[in-house]
């Protein structure tokens, strides 16, 4: 039987996340290298009168293992926005368990940013430059057995929306067609994301067998792109009604963050729709006032070609429009005081789910913000992942 749960937690901490990751990509396999977890509470630094500096200085545990395998290419993308016919390599890092040869369970960690920041080497998350948290909680689990895997995607300066979701699921068919070689078992894979990630693999959990969603990057399309299971850490599920929703709380959000980052001219969601940015410099609250009738709110024949081709891209955009019966499990974790991306959008996608059928929890944490959500949370999801791979005893939930 399917099993759906909901949690409140109270919490007298709030952190405030954002990610940024830089790399470059060139495959280079160390199957020997990795030796253990290499997870180290810094040692607290001085402040300094110096801005640079104290930007700089890591506050954050740091991550010190290497990848089993590092850069690997697992296709070339376009990078061509505005058609000036560049590319680069889609890579990955693989992080294997120690002493395992059997093959494992994979998790993939997808890095949030705002769809405009960061890559696969999460750099700033394993030096603790960032605040890192979900991520340390992910890559944790190589001591429960896992593989972990940090993913990339092409960031909306690079690409339109849906480019982001070819990417992931090229990533997925690499790693099951190439099970094998990595020691992976390729039925175990599930997604793991946060904030622009999250958004991510929700797409990614609820849009099996959507063919426009599916794209081509990497070939292998005889395999399947189906996660086993979702974590999402406080990721968008409806974009046009994001701004909307954090609107109506005015003692949690920070305005001109929200309004810059979805409504303004030239916002960085406008871009990822090809909406804002370089193209038309047009916000989200422009495209969402030009939405059609509400029995086809997406679709508005009257409007110029770009305008529906970005209306066209937000619905590909919200996972609420291809929730169905046959989604895989969900574990979903947000902050009730989130100041970039309202509860509503999460309690909206646990909502769907459960009317579906489907396996879902909601953690909540009520004064957590946009960032770690602490231990208890951490330790909820990364159970939840064990009991999806069958390396857990029974569910305590």
């Amino acid at each position: 039987m399917r099993r759906q749960a909901s949690f409140l937690l109270i919490s007298i901490v709030v952190i405030v996340a954002c990610f940024a990751c830089s790399g470059d990509c060139s495959d280079t396999a160390t199957p020997d290298s990795f030796k253990s977890i290499g997870m180290q509470q810094l040692a607290g630094t001085e402040s300094t009168s110096s801005t640079s500096a104290a930007t700089n200085a890591p506050h954050f545990p740091t991550f010190t293992a290497k990848p089993t395998y590092s850069d690997v290419v697992v296709a070339t993308v376009a990078t061509d926005l505005m058609g000036e016919g560049t590319s680069r390599d889609l890579c990955m890092n693989i992080y294997k368990p120690e002493g395992r040869m059997d093959p494992t369970p994979a998790v993939i960690y997808v890095h949030g940013g705002k769809w405009s920041t960061g890559d696969y080497t999460c750099a700033a998350l394993m030096d603790g430059r960032k605040e890192n948290g979900t991520f340390l909680a992910c890559m944790d689990l190589l001591n429960s057995g896992c593989t972990v895997v940090t993913a990339d995607y092409r960031l909306s300066q690079e690409a339109f929306y849906p480019a982001m979701v070819w990417d992931l699921k090229g990533q997925i068919r690499f790693l099951r067609a190439n099970a094998e070689k990595y020691n992976i078992d390729p039925e175990r894979i599930i997604v793991w994301g946060e904030s622009a990630g999250g958004q991510l693999v929700n797409i990614l959990g609820t849009t099996g067998g959507v063919e426009e969603l599916e794209g081509d990057v990497g070939g292998n399309l005889d395999y399947s792109s189906r996660p086993l299971a979702v974590v999402n850490y406080f990721g968008m599920t409806d974009i046009l009604r994001l701004a909307p929703d954090q609107y109506k709380r005015p003692y949690v959000m920070d305005f001109p963050s929200v309004y810059d980052t979805n409504d303004a001219d030239g916002s960085t969601r406008g871009q990822l729709l090809g909406f804002g940015g370089k193209v038309q410099g047009k916000g989200n609250a422009v495209l969402r006032g030009e939405l059609g009738n509400p029995g086809n709110p997406y679709e508005n024949p009257e409007l110029p070609e770009l305008d529906r081709r970005a209306l066209h891209r937000a619905y590909l955009a919200s996972c609420l429009n291809f929730i169905s019966k046959d989604d895989c499990p969900f574990f979903i974790c947000q902050g009730g005081m989130d100041h970039r991306v309202a509860m509503a959008q999460s309690e909206r996608l646990f909502e769907a789910l459960t009317r579906k059928g489907i396996e879902a929890y909601l953690f909540t944490s009520s004064l957590r913000s946009h960032g770690d959500q602490g231990d208890f949370a951490n330790d909820a999801a990364k159970r939840f992942v064990r009991d999806q791979f069958g390396l857990a005893t029974p569910s305590l939930y």
